[in-house]
């Protein structure tokens, strides 16, 4: 597997796990919003 594969892989876990805690009320759409771009900065850095 390369490189941009594992951090898609990543990412794709990261929404799933955001989408989850936002149908269950425990974060705002704003909240999901900012942790995303804070995966994606973080993510593409590696």
């Amino acid at each position: 597997m390369n490189n941009e594969a594992i951090i898609r892989y990543k990412f794709y876990l990261c929404r799933n796990f955001l989408d989850k805690l936002l149908s269950e009320n425990l974060i705002t759409e704003t909240q999901r919003k900012k942790i995303e771009n804070a995966v994606i900065k973080r993510l593409s850095a590696v």
